[in-house]
């Protein structure tokens, strides 16, 4: 099955179904907000005051300080942040993706629409929602005497993981429909995969008869590219090009699967 064909129509598919598109867009982020009377300010309070309590306590209280040679910075509460954002919503986009077709059965099997809707709608809506919180960041980092030149690269860092994130929800979403412990797989998955990322640690305080654990974990050079991008203010291209590799074949793996079972989403489902 040739992938080229597959990638164009997925590319294509917010442009030739835009209005269906944003509609599931709008949908869901009104659904995780439905019946609050603050409704969508939650969005902007919940991250700031997260982002407070993180600086006040590893700041403040708990004064943990690192070596800004091996991490950019001497405050545990920056490095942590640089890296926990970008983590949270990558871990809530593979933790949605569990119910993103079960969830949705009676829609999929009496409605004909492009089923590539749900899994790009399901990495837009949890980057959109926590990237409130990361734009915050970045301004307390502009305060603090952060900014470089190097924050230009950002942008293309941001959309090499979402591209990344959405390999992984479609292939997680479509193994969901026939095998339906995975949820409960992704939940404890998550939380071993997070402390095996380099988050609340710096690469170098790992033992060396560990490093390997570090070089088969597919998150690490985008949590590194983050680091190095706002922290180090020193990309490395060369993380650059074996994070858009990666990203590459998890996508073009996951687009084929999810391409040959998607024709039998309606039958099991």
């Amino acid at each position: 099955m040739n992938i080229f064909p597959i990638l164009k129509r997925w590319i294509e598919i917010p442009v030739h179904h835009r209005t269906l598109f944003w509609g599931f867009v709008r949908n869901e982020i009104k659904g995780r907000f439905a019946g609050s009377i603050g409704g969508f300010v939650w969005s902007l309070v919940t991250p700031l005051a997260n982002l407070l309590i993180y600086i006040f306590v590893f700041s403040v209280v708990l004064k943990v300080r690192l070596k800004p040679m091996e991490t950019g910075t001497d405050s545990f509460a920056v490095y942590f942040l640089t890296g926990l954002l970008p983590w949270t919503a990558f871990s809530e986009a593979l933790s949605n993706a569990t119910e993103m077709l079960l969830s949705r059965a009676n829609l999929i099997t009496k409605v004909a629409f492009p089923l590539e809707i749900l899994p790009i709608s399901g990495v837009i809506v949890p980057f959109c929602l926590n990237g409130l919180g990361f734009g915050m960041f970045l301004i307390y980092l502009l305060f603090k005497g952060y900014f470089h030149f190097t924050w230009f690269w950002l942008p293309l860092v941001v959309i090499i993981h979402m591209v990344f994130t959405l390999g992984m929800v479609s292939i997680i979403g479509s193994l969901s429909v026939f095998i339906r412990d995975i949820k409960h797989f992704i939940v404890t998955a998550l939380s071993l995969w997070f402390f095996l990322t380099p988050i609340i640690y710096p690469i170098s305080m790992i033992p060396e008869k560990f490093r390997w654990a570090i070089k088969i974990n597919p998150m690490v050079p985008f949590i590194q590219l983050y680091h190095q991008t706002l922290l180090h203010h020193n990309i490395s291209f060369r993380m650059l090009a074996y994070a858009v590799v990666l990203t590459l074949l998890c996508l073009a793996s996951s687009l084929l699967f999810f391409e040959r079972s998607k024709y039998a989403f309606a039958d099991v489902l």
